[in-house]
């Protein structure tokens, strides 16, 4: 449904209400209806607000040309720009994106339950199952993540984890008009820290937990930190979920100027929801957690131990809310994992592939732990293992050094982003060095996927991570099509046939794990 148009009365109104400094008019406005902020010159629609953001690279200013020339009815500027028609200046254009891109979107986040999910690993993962148990609870829920946006049947494409300010308002309205009465979002430590998420106040906050990442945005730990913190003011939500298993967790809850529940994983005492047990298998999950209302048998399809701590966060989530705990437990049953968080692939014969987004170390020793956990008597863990070009280097060592624990390790490309990849692998290989793992290095990333799976016997596990659910890679040029997992079929679909050996861990169909969890929640 096409939203009606804003008078320029009531966009300089908001953007004084926001602004840190003086607000000016320029050019005739008298009559003048906006439709919709825009922040991308390719992007504009007729009647819309082009916002001139300066960034890193190039500043938005240089485009206002183009975007009236292709229909920009005003501009949103921080300092005057020669083009003849009306300009909303202000002391920051960015800071306004939020409140802006809000209004002009009808102020959609007004309207919805909100929940914010946020940590440095399990954020996507947390924000499903929490849009899991909405839906079991009856209400039209939608998600906002990594992996893009939908609601009901519907999906959308999204080019950051949490996209900008009046592309996510724009979502929130579009999932509203296909009946939404709630949504979460996955809100990104960056997404915090440049305003991303401004103009949305959530009822339940999600800490997932904290580890170095993204330093070379913040800067410092700290700031990191700082970052994620913002979302678990008064300002932005009535109260909090935090996993208190470390440090840093424990330091949010305590310094939180909102009722927060404390959640661990690992039967922490002075924690207000408490894991007491797990098992987890290629066949799914369950643990036992204990509340203020008792103990509860939880089971899930998501693999790994990992996800437990995604789950009791996800479970003291659905009880903020208020949802009785045998629909939050349904609702955890029924939800099927995320595309890349550890989906499984199994073939007739050969290996049982694990692909995986992990890329941190703690990430991806976690997922270490599960490919371990999965391989059949005397099977072998090979790890597929790569990093990001121009990005993180700070973390390279570290992947290698949690690489050590599988058996052989196929160090490859996983997109070079214009970095040599022969030196992104030698800074994993110092990682390695000390350790026992057999390294081999195969920088076409499909040739190395195939030739672990090639060498991997029905007993071993192939742990492919760093990619997930992406389906483009980008070396020197464009982005090129690529999915680590149609590779891995590939790879599969291409042994000979062989009667599987004895003692293997089987893969369950993903439909048939569902039911049967939903059947044991029942």
């Amino acid at each position: 449904m096409p939203l009606p148009g804003i008078p320029w009365s009531a966009v300089e109104r908001r953007a004084r209400d926001v602004a840190t400094g003086p607000v000016a008019t320029s050019g005739p406005v008298d009559g003048l209806v906006l439709h919709g902020l825009v922040t991308d010159s390719r992007a504009v629609t007729p009647g819309c607000l082009f916002a001139c953001v300066r960034g890193g690279r190039s500043d938005g200013h240089r485009f206002a040309a183009g975007a009236v020339a292709a229909g920009a009815a005003a501009l949103l500027v921080d300092r005057p720009v020669d083009v003849d028609v009306p300009q909303l200046l202000v002391p920051s254009v960015r800071a306004q994106l939020g409140p802006l891109g809000a209004l002009l979107a009808g102020d959609p986040a007004e309207r919805l339950r909100l929940v914010g999910v946020t940590g440095s690993n399990g954020k996507t993962t947390t924000s499903t199952l929490v849009r899991g148990v909405l839906q079991a609870a009856g209400e039209c829920a939608g998600v906002v993540t990594t992996l893009g946006a939908r609601v009901g049947d519907q999906q959308r494409g999204t080019r950051l984890t949490t996209p900008e300010a009046p592309e996510l308002h724009g979502l929130l309205a579009w999932m509203l008009d296909a009946g939404a009465t709630s949504a979460v979002l996955e809100a990104s430590s960056i997404a915090l820290d440049v305003g991303r998420v401004d103009g949305v106040h959530v009822a339940v906050a999600v800490f997932t937990g904290f580890e170095e990442d993204h330093l070379d945005h913040h800067g410092t730990l700290e700031q990191y930190w700082a970052s994620k913190a913002r979302l678990f003011s008064p300002e932005r939500t009535d109260s909090a979920v935090v996993v208190v298993d470390e440090p840093w967790g424990r330091r949010l809850a305590d310094q939180a100027r909102v009722p927060v529940t404390r959640v661990s994983a690992t039967d922490d005492p002075d924690a207000d929801v408490r894991v007491l047990s797990w098992s987890t298998g290629a066949g799914g999950t369950s643990l036992v957690v204990e509340d203020g209302d008792g103990r509860h048998w939880l089971s899930s399809p998501l693999v790994g131990r990992v996800h437990v701590g995604n789950l009791a966060a996800a479970w003291a989530t659905g009880r903020s809310l208020g949802i009785p705990a045998p629909t939050v437990a349904a609702g955890l049953a029924t939800t099927a994992p995320p595309a890349g968080r550890n989906t499984l692939l199994r073939g007739d014969t050969g290996p049982l592939v694990v692909v995986d987004y992990a890329h941190t170390p703690r990430a991806l020793a976690a997922a270490l732990q599960t490919a371990r956990e999965l391989t059949g008597d005397g099977g072998r863990v090979h790890l597929v293992l790569g990093a990001r070009g121009r990005r993180d280097r700070y973390k390279r060592q570290g992947l290698g050094v949690s690489a050590r624990a599988a058996d052989v390790v196929w160090l490859t490309n996983e997109g070079s982003h214009g970095e040599r990849p022969e030196a992104i692998v030698e800074e994993l290989r110092v990682g390695l060095l000390g350790g026992t793992a057999e390294v081999r290095t195969v920088l076409d990333r499909r040739t190395a996927i195939t030739a672990a799976v090639q060498a991997g016997s029905d007993a071993d596990v192939v742990l492919v991570v760093g990619r997930g659910h992406e389906t483009t890679m980008t070396d020197d040029g464009p982005p090129v099509a690529f999915d680590d997992a149609d590779v891995a079929r590939e790879a599969l679909g291409s042994l000979p046939a062989r009667d599987r050996e004895p003692n293997v861990v089987a893969a369950l169909d993903e439909e048939a794990v569902v039911e049967l969890l939903a059947d044991r929640a029942s």
